[in-house]
């Protein structure tokens, strides 16, 4: 993993709207921070005055980060946790005073509140990048690539917390290092039989995953007192044991009380070079749902990379 070389010195930086945009638009190659500032008012920025994190700064003509990288410096950014284990374990702290700490209700996931949530830091954290990518072309570091890369995630993020479409997908992302265009990227996924619809609509959680190797693949997660039952449909080439083997460690690691059941769908080959999902729930979820959510999702991501390098 490429190491940081962080500046030592804090920035302290109150921006002007008008001046850092004549500074964002070069050759026009900046369009996406253009178009966001042309969204703000002047106001927001001449009252706002952000101190940057060291950390934060970074020569990006010299170090390119991982994604897994990229989405540490937004958690960072989001003043988030860094892992969900953290992200939940917050929430289980009765002593926490963090603002995260209103996210649960009766031990349920809010998810009204997390739509609060994501859009109050994204705005922050938007503020802060903007002021970022302002202190690193003064430096003379003109390859801001990966900067306005995670802007646009960042604009992502606050416009589908503040319409309340898939949240949960919002959260899960930042937790899952995929590739980082996903974060824009629509599903597209083939239209479920009766059946599958059913369990789609009726079960606590639901994931359909968009795959390289297996098709679209859908899971659904519920509930039963203590327990959690994850049901896999996909396609005959899903290694579902090799799946299974894992999941049932996680879910061991994370005091997760788990039943799994496969079934085997038809589905027509669907040429795809990217992975994707949505997540559906019938509305405040348990955080055991949520991180066997995370788990699956992650899992099935890695078998499907996997299969396609050993292909």
């Amino acid at each position: 993993m490429t190491n940081f070389n962080p500046i030592n010195n804090n920035f302290n930086i109150q921006q002007n709207l008008t001046s850092q945009k004549a500074n964002f638009v070069q050759d026009n190659q900046n369009t996406q921070i253009n178009q966001f500032g042309q969204n703000q008012t002047q106001t927001q920025f001449q009252q706002q005055q952000t101190i940057i994190n060291p950390n934060l700064m970074i020569n990006y003509e010299t170090v390119k980060m991982t994604n897994e990288q990229v989405l540490k410096y937004l958690l960072n950014l989001l003043d988030m946790p860094s892992s969900i284990d953290k992200f939940i374990s917050n929430l289980n702290n009765p002593q926490n005073q963090d603002k995260s700490a209103k996210l649960l209700i009766e031990n349920l996931l809010n998810i009204k509140a997390l739509n609060e949530f994501l859009n109050q830091n994204s705005t922050n954290g938007i503020n802060k990048l903007l002021n970022i990518i302002a202190t690193t072309l003064k430096q003379g570091n003109e390859d801001i690539t990966q900067l306005k890369d995670m802007l646009n995630i960042l604009t992502s993020i606050q416009q589908s917390s503040t319409i309340n479409t898939n949240t949960l997908k919002e959260l899960l992302l930042l937790y899952i290092p995929l590739n980082i265009p996903i974060f824009n990227k629509e599903n597209e996924f083939e239209k479920l039989n009766e059946e599958e619809f059913k369990k789609a609509k009726s079960s606590t959680l639901s994931i359909m995953l968009e795959t390289i190797n297996f098709s679209n693949t859908l899971c659904t997660i519920n509930t039963n007192d203590s327990k959690l039952f994850l049901d896999i449909y996909s396609t005959e080439v899903f290694p579902f044991e090799k799946f299974n083997n894992i999941i049932k460690l996680l879910s061991q690691n994370g005091n997760i009380n788990l039943s799994t059941d496969f079934k085997i769908i038809k589905s027509k080959a669907k040429q795809t070079t990217s992975q994707n999902f949505k997540v559906i729930s019938m509305g405040n979820i348990p955080l055991n749902v949520l991180l066997l959510a995370h788990m699956t999702i992650k899992t099935i991501f890695k078998l499907d990379s996997d299969f396609s390098f050993a292909t």
